[in-house]
């Protein structure tokens, strides 16, 4: 799968991005589901959503939707109202879980879904869409670790995959390094 572009979200006054989807979980439950379709295939899910954070409370303040009809062969974007009709902004009360917040520099590539690994990953904790906690996971060492681990494992044949582990963990610390000298 492609990687997957990353939904918007205001949070402490700041526009950042999610590598999360919490509007699936509502769509997933609907009887008539609406038909989306995907606008690239950096976009399986077939909507770009806008969320913001106020009050500790999780609401979708805009929508871009796209849709097709494959008989009239024709293809459209629509807004917020096509899954909420008369809506300008929904409270998430169906959500619980987790909203990953990706920040720093990007240490791996993963092409694939929401799986690029970054420097830290801010983690949202929702209860029917209301904030009850948060926490921050450090990659920066926990994946240095990992990759030095497999560094050790693999046969001296295997030189590319080597080279690339040995990249990854220059990235690491000169991320690392950066981190140090700002907060003198």
């Amino acid at each position: 799968m492609t990687t997957q572009s990353m939904e918007k979200l205001i949070f402490n006054g700041k526009e950042i991005h999610m590598a999360s989807e919490p509007l699936a979980s509502y769509l997933s439950n609907l009887k008539e589901k609406p038909k989306l379709f995907p606008p690239s295939s950096g976009c399986w899910r077939g909507y770009y959503g806008k969320w913001e954070i106020n009050d500790d409370r999780l609401y979708l303040i805009d929508l871009e939707c796209y849709t097709a009809n494959m008989e009239e062969r024709t293809y459209r974007k629509v807004g917020l109202d096509f899954i909420f009709p008369n809506e300008e902004r929904v409270f998430a009360e169906w959500f619980t879980g987790e909203i990953r917040i990706p920040q720093g520099e990007m240490l791996n590539y993963v092409h694939g879904g929401f799986d690029s690994i970054y420097e830290l990953d801010l983690f949202l904790e929702l209860r029917n869409g209301h904030l009850i906690g948060k926490r921050t996971v450090d990659n920066l060492l926990r994946l240095s670790e990992a990759l030095m681990d497999m560094n050790n494992k693999i046969p001296s044949n295997r030189i590319s995959f080597s080279t690339m582990i040995l990249d990854t963990l220059k990235k690491i610390n000169y991320s690392f390094f950066n981190r140090i000298h700002n907060h003198k």
